[in-house]
């Protein structure tokens, strides 16, 4: 038998939905309304509701600048 070593790594989906996880996180502190629907959105996207607004999320990794852009459609600037 061989030992095999794992190496832990972030994978793209994995900072995707920690942004995912802080926003539904501000929702519940700003007691407003979240969803969000991988259904709606084409590919690998998906549609962010946060109160009464609405974005796309990326399929891809979601780097500050995104995340910045994303916040600020959203009105959490």
């Amino acid at each position: 038998m061989s030992d095999s070593v794992f190496i832990e790594t972030e994978t793209e989906m994995d900072k995707r939905d920690r942004f995912i996880a802080e926003l539904r996180q501000e929702a519940k502190i700003r007691g407003v309304f979240f969803r969000v629907s991988k259904s709606r959105g084409k590919g690998g996207h998906a549609t962010v509701w946060f109160a009464d607004r609405f974005t796309t999320l990326p399929s891809r990794e979601i780097d500050p600048k995104t995340a910045a852009k994303i916040r600020k459609a959203l009105g959490l600037t």
